[in-house]
């Protein structure tokens, strides 16, 4: 680990490393190193730009307390208490001498112990998308027939879900590689290593479907895969970025039930929008369960894992990795017994980035496991109040989805979307938030405000405002000073209220023709992502 550790240390000051350079001078040489370090060991969705040193997500390495962070959804720049976390991990384990299987051996535990499962193995990888290729390795290794692997709305999960889920590169580099070939199978796959089904959960205009034609769709999926004397995967997505889910729990479990073990369910619960006590349901039911430390948890970006249950780890004690898995996946992200997975192929010792990321994601998720569950529930209700209210007060905004008016059922994703708005000219209402407005005494407009990253349903395109496990923990210290609930939510009910004054004041210029600014702030956008180039969108 020392030695690892040094090596990065030394880069941080190589011309080589152009991505950091400038963010380097403006930050101490100790600030720069655990910086350099929370980048690494990812592909280029994490890399700083050289200009706005922030990820294609908007995020820096470093905490961004002055900004309005409600996009979890997608990602957010690590808090400050996830910050000092993993500030105490780098130097705790930077020591000469410091065990490095020590570090990932605890992370595997702390997450272990929030599920509260006996038995259950814990697979670490660097975002929910190379825990796709972890969940195919693990069917290969279950199965001994080709593949169908059935997704639930890939397209609001992220964008290498379906080339992740067929066993293929789904990006130009990896975390172990600095060059893949987008679309190729990983070595050791077969070309058609799984065949690739999916299941819309809106229909053609961007309404959602009903649950129970969710859950016909999948098991039609599941009967053919077996008539085809096929091994179905079948993926149950507990929440999307717009907050919808696919395949009901209870249609998994009858589809189990009735096929056995020639069926696999994974559940994707990237957005860890569930309860722990859902999680370790599902795990005690047989299934596989995908979570992320990036999202609701708050965690910097590219923080994953694959939980897998007792009953399926008891399979898997031959269980060999594919030697193309080596450009993303290390040795210590693997319990120790899975040692002899990897026979094939060069397997890096460990993924130290990933580890830091997760020490931060973890500090919060605990601090929220600790919270009451009176407590967080009263934040979110309160959250899903005020995001109403704001909503329903504006006539040029709307939500999604019309659940999201009901009464009773507060959540912590809400997809608004611009009345009037095309895809191209929401994702320029996303990128307008998160720059100064400019407008003379109107300072507070100039915060930036980050949203999860449009996603499309049908003619339209919703940003997405979502809660987070840090946003509900800083209440809940609130509380502990001894403020009534309303004076500890205020600081964060005054976030939502700029936010959308900020948002009327975009949509008010656009629909009038006004340019709300001569130009994006360079320094706080993020560089162009996958919808801007597919949307075209200058």
């Amino acid at each position: 680990m020392a030695a690892v550790a040094g090596r990065l240390w030394a880069d941080v000051d190589s011309p080589e490393n152009s991505n950091f350079s400038e963010h380097v001078t403006r930050r101490t040489p100790a600030q720069a190193r655990l910086d350099m370090m929370l980048i690494s060991g990812g592909d280029e969705r994490i890399w700083l730009d050289p200009v706005t040193r922030r990820n294609r997500y908007g995020a820096p390495a470093s905490p961004a307390s002055e900004e309005l962070w409600f996009s979890s959804a997608a990602a957010s720049a690590i808090s400050p208490r996830g910050s000092a976390a993993a500030t105490r991990a780098f130097y705790a384990h930077a020591r000469m001498g410091a065990d490095p299987a020590a570090l990932f051996n605890d992370i595997r535990a702390r997450i272990a112990a929030l599920v509260g499962l006996p038995g259950m193995e814990v697979a670490l990888a660097a975002s929910a998308a190379e825990a796709e290729f972890t969940a195919l390795a693990v069917a290969r290794a279950l199965f001994d027939r080709q593949i169908v692997n059935i997704l639930i709305a890939p397209d609001e999960v992220s964008d290498g879900a379906r080339a992740a889920a067929s066993g293929r590169h789904f990006g130009d580099t990896a975390a172990f590689a600095p060059h893949v070939e987008r679309g190729a199978p990983l070595a050791g796959w077969a070309e058609e290593e799984a065949a690739l089904r999916t299941v819309a959960i809106r229909d053609d205009e961007g309404l959602a479907l009903p649950a129970f034609e969710i859950d016909r769709a999948a098991a039609r999926h599941v009967a053919d895969a077996l008539a085809q004397h096929c091994a179905p995967i079948l993926h149950l997505l507990d929440s999307s970025k717009t907050g919808r889910g696919g395949l009901s729990r209870e249609a998994a479990r009858g589809i189990v039930a009735s096929c056995g073990d020639r069926a696999l369910v994974v559940v994707d619960a990237s957005q860890l929008r569930c309860t722990f006590e859902d999680i370790r349901a599902d795990l005690e039911a047989g299934f596989l369960v995908i979570i992320s430390g990036s999202k609701f948890a708050g965690g910097p970006a590219f923080c994953g894992a694959l939980l897998i249950p007792p009953c399926k780890a008891a399979q898997l004690r031959d269980m060999k990795l594919p030697a193309g898995l080596g450009a993303y996946t290390a040795r210590l992200d693997w319990p120790e017994s899975f040692a002899h997975a990897f026979g094939a192929g060069s397997f890096a010792p460990a993924n130290l980035g990933l580890a830091l990321r997760w020490v931060a994601a973890l500090s919060e998720m605990e601090a929220f496991a600790g919270t009451p569950a009176e407590i967080r529930e009263s934040v979110v209700a309160r959250f899903a109040e005020t995001v109403r209210r704001a909503v329903a007060s504006n006539m040029n905004l709307d939500f999604l989805d019309a659940e999201s008016w009901r009464l009773g059922q507060p959540a912590t994703i809400y997809p608004v979307v611009a009345l009037g708005a095309d895809p191209a000219q929401t994702q320029r209402l996303h990128d307008w938030l998160a720059s100064p407005l400019g407008a003379q005494g109107a300072s507070d407009l100039d915060r930036i405000c980050h949203l999860g990253q449009p996603t499309v349903a049908g003619e339209r395109a919703a940003l997405t405002i979502s809660l987070s496990m840090p946003q509900i923990n800083g209440v809940a210290e609130r509380l502990s000073q001894n403020m009534d609930f309303d004076a500890a939510f205020m600081p964060l009910r005054r976030d939502i209220e700029l936010l959308f004054r900020k948002l009327d004041v975009l949509v008010s210029r656009t629909r009038t023709g006004a340019p709300p600014m001569s130009r994006p702030a360079r320094s706080s956008l993020a560089p162009a992502h996958a919808l801007r180039q597919r949307l075209g969108v200058p």
